[in-house]
């Protein structure tokens, strides 16, 4: 993909709910983040994710996706629910312009609309940059993750 000959507009920038329509373009953006995913699977996943409850919401600039963000909401017995961002990513060409800053402050709203007491967002060990975007953004590492795979 070539990259944008002028700076990003922010100001031209929508943000909007995805739609299976979105799947290729979804597909690009999120192998760029090093996930490579079928765009007829992301489609599938994309419909059950949003049948679920969450949602997944894109940048548009120029009629081009060049970002997105999922959001989950979970709920607590012992508190507010939290919202939390499951991936977040604006492609290589369009970083570096707000783009970003844009979705997580969408998503940020979202979830105060739904009455989620905070936001997490996981970050792998690599993702210095991202890391960095985060803190800037107001987030702070707060507790540890353990993860286990389970057999298929």
């Amino acid at each position: 993909m070539a990259s944008p000959t002028l700076p990003v507009f922010l100001s031209e920038v929508s943000i909007r709910p995805a739609s299976s329509v979105d799947a290729e373009a979804l597909a690009n953006l999120v192998a760029e983040l090093d996930y490579p995913t079928a765009p007829a699977l992301l489609r599938t996943r994309l419909n059950e994710l949003t049948a679920a409850g969450d949602q997944v919401l894109v940048a548009e600039y120029q009629a081009q996706v060049i970002g997105m963000v999922h959001l989950h909401r979970t709920p607590f017995l012992h508190r507010a629910p939290d919202g939390r961002i499951v991936t977040l990513g604006v492609l290589a060409a369009y970083r570096n312009q707000q783009i970003g800053a844009k979705l997580l402050a969408a998503a940020e709203h979202q979830f105060q609309q739904e009455g989620c007491g905070r936001v997490e967002v996981t970050s792998g060990f690599p993702r210095e940059a991202a890391h960095r975007f985060y803190q800037r953004a107001g987030y702070e590492p707060q507790s540890r993750s353990f993860v286990k795979v389970l057999p298929r």
